[in-house]
């Protein structure tokens, strides 16, 4: 009666009222009830190892052997006995949990249709506000470069708000027109334009100042080389000058003693005193600074050389 009393109050403290309809609720479940001769074999084992006592065995080598393989055979009885039992025991349960199991991988396909719907209705949801998102960058008539250089993902967050994101590109919008002023006033006035053009590119201020303070440096470098460039290839056009004139001074005179050598030879009148001064038009382009100029005029009126006045060149 007590056994029987403590099962129903057990069965009783089982029953769960079901929060929804997939929840487990136990109907059964009877708990410690099993009745065997388990005290029976423990007195009898206990009473045979008492007889088996190498002190108290009274039996031969023979008798002993005969009594240790009856003993050997009882224990596989009695280990294929509850091997038995338990697994017969624990049908219902076996039974029971593959059942779950497959509830539970009926519900996992299921929360993985789910799943891509969740996805399919996110990504519907991301692709109009992102539209709406568009709108509201269009109606700001901002045409210096497209929405996506400065879109932020997390605009597509639910949690982000639309008055969030309105205030962020209206601030991004009068950050680059506030940058474009600090080029400005930065920048060398020859390099506004291609700073500007870098800064759109790169939509960093200080990045974009830095590259404009290199351009002014390159600029004054570059200046620097063709000046000396100028001049070196002004010097070597003088140095070629001067070795022309050299040779020219040599050949002259040397064709003027074979002249007065002829002449000697033939007595005839030297060639100077034959010969009729004649003069010839030439046309020069010379490179050469304004000093240098004036000091050339003076030179070529001190040696008799008329000339009709001196353009400049422009390239």
């Amino acid at each position: 009666m007590a056994k029987k009393k403590i099962a129903e109050e057990m069965e009783n403290a089982t029953e769960i009222v079901p929060i929804n309809p997939l929840e487990l609720r136990v109907t059964k479940n009877v708990v410690g009830i099993l009745e065997t001769n388990i005290e029976q074999l423990e007195a009898y084992v206990t009473k045979k190892l008492e007889e088996y006592n190498p002190e108290s065995y009274f039996g031969d080598a023979d008798m002993a052997k005969k009594d240790r393989a009856e003993l050997n055979n009882a224990k596989k009885v009695l280990s294929q006995a509850r091997i038995n039992l338990m697994r017969e025991l624990m049908r219902p349960y076996s039974d029971f949990e593959t059942r779950c199991k497959n509830l539970e991988k009926m519900i996992d396909g299921a929360s993985a249709k789910l799943d891509e719907i969740v996805k399919v209705r996110d990504e519907e949801e991301k692709t109009k506000k992102k539209i709406r998102i568009t709108e509201i960058w269009n109606s700001r008539n901002f045409t210096l470069f497209p929405m996506e250089r400065v879109f932020n993902p997390k605009w597509l967050n639910k949690t982000c708000k639309e008055s969030d994101i309105i205030a962020e590109i209206d601030a991004g919008i009068a950050r680059v027109y506030d940058d474009l002023k600090k080029i400005e006033k930065y920048a060398e006035p020859c390099d506004v334009d291609t700073v500007k053009a870098y800064y759109l590119d790169c939509l960093d201020i200080g990045d974009s100042l830095d590259y404009g303070e290199q351009l002014a440096k390159n600029r004054k470098i570059v200046q620097q080389e063709a000046a000396e460039r100028e001049e070196r290839e002004h010097n070597e056009i003088v140095e070629r000058q001067r070795k022309s004139e050299y040779w020219e001074n040599i050949n002259r005179e040397h064709n003027e003693n074979l002249a007065d050598l002829a002449s000697a030879a033939l007595d005839l009148p030297k060639e100077s005193e034959q010969k009729k001064t004649v003069y010839k038009e030439y046309t020069v382009t010379i490179s050469a600074t304004e000093e240098q100029v004036n000091r050339l005029k003076s030179a070529m009126t001190a040696l008799g050389i008329a000339y009709k006045g001196f353009v400049e060149l422009t390239f």
